[in-house]
């Protein structure tokens, strides 16, 4: 019960309000370092992830592409399991018709105490460049409209000046990790649970296309848990987890759950046989969307796809559909390769 506790306890940390204004994935567990900073290099030495996700063909005659590059890695470790951790994460989005776009670049540092031999606790921090783009020769303006019909020769008065716009961008974060390993090799009954909350956008930047020093990127409160659940002696494994996400005035809520089927284990002693498990579940974006959710894992490496199917009001125009994402996962050591100990970390 304790770790329960824990595992929620960041959803305590933020009040309620009443959709995030910063991009989004669905596959929850899959963007770490857009998560929360403390979890660079956390409980692994190395991981590597590329996300996709193109969504909203159905109303819009250009979709909207977002694209996530990271990697992370564990160093300097102690005997005990304590130890540094550092990533990488790059963020390019571009939406609609004016190719509205957001490229960031972030460098992240964490510093991870080994409680115990289970349980480990992190603080991390997070800088990096933002930059804004927006090509307004592909937009249109109501002054370019002559009361009958519209021609682009008519000038649009909009400033143009801050066309592209660059910005600094800092935060912080808190997260707890407890692993256990199997207690036999065949009994499959690892278990791990992650929590944590970060503040990210301390600083506010400047976010106005037209120069406004007025108007700012509004700091975002994230708090998140997942855990992995191994079902003793079956080949099952319950993957739960969440996201809430708060900025301004708005908030996003996210929870599902994942269920892993383990086909194949991997040999202990030839390494001839590589593990393999399918991933099947999904997720519910409250007041938006349901997401269909699914992947393989083979060795260290796992495939996720994912679609929305949009229930917002927007759905009559959308018709449901909302977008497809995929994301690609390198990670050292990998989920199948838990100690079959009590001790995780040493």
């Amino acid at each position: 019960m304790r770790k329960i506790k824990l595992f929620l306890l960041p959803l305590f940390l933020l009040p309620l309000f009443t959709s995030a204004q910063d991009v989004h994935f669905s596959q929850l567990t899959e963007t770490p370092l857009l998560l929360n900073p403390a979890l660079a290099g956390m409980s692994h030495d190395l991981m590597a992830i590329v996300n996709f996700k193109d969504q909203w063909k159905s109303v819009s005659s250009t979709p909207y592409r977002t694209f996530n590059v990271s990697a992370d890695m564990a160093y300097l470790k102690k005997n005990n399991g304590s130890h540094l951790g550092v990533g990488l994460n790059v963020f390019s989005d571009k939406a609609g018709d004016g190719q509205m776009g957001t490229t960031t670049g972030q460098l992240h540092l964490s510093g991870v105490l080994a409680a115990d031999d289970k349980n480990l606790i992190s603080l991390g921090l997070y800088g990096g460049f933002g930059q804004r783009s927006l090509d307004y020769a592909n937009l249109q303006w109501d002054k370019q409209y002559d009361g009958i019909t519209f021609d682009a020769t008519r000038p649009t008065f909009e400033p143009t000046t801050f066309g592209n716009h660059t910005y600094s961008d800092f935060g912080a974060g808190l997260a707890w990790f407890y692993g256990k390993g199997h207690a036999t090799m065949s009994s499959n009954d690892a278990r791990s649970f992650c929590a944590g909350f970060s503040v990210q956008h301390i600083n506010q930047p400047i976010y106005s296309f037209y120069g406004a020093t007025d108007q700012h990127l509004p700091m975002k409160m994230v708090a998140h848990g997942n855990a992995e659940i191994g079902l003793k002696n079956r080949n099952l494994v319950l993957e739960p987890s969440y996201i809430v996400m708060i900025q301004g005035g708005a908030h996003e809520i996210n929870a599902g759950m994942l269920f892993k089927y383990i086909m194949q284990d991997a040999s202990v002693y030839t390494g001839r046989k590589k593990p393999g498990a399918f991933i099947l579940g999904g997720y519910y974006r409250f007041g938006d969307a349901a997401v269909i959710a699914t992947g393989y894992e083979f060795s260290g490496f796992k495939i996720g796809m994912s679609y929305d199917v949009n229930l917002s009001d927007l759905k009559t125009a959308s018709k449901a559909r909302g977008g497809f994402e995929v994301s690609l996962r390198f990670m050292s050591p990998n989920s199948f390769s838990k100690s079959s100990s009590s001790k995780s970390f040493d």
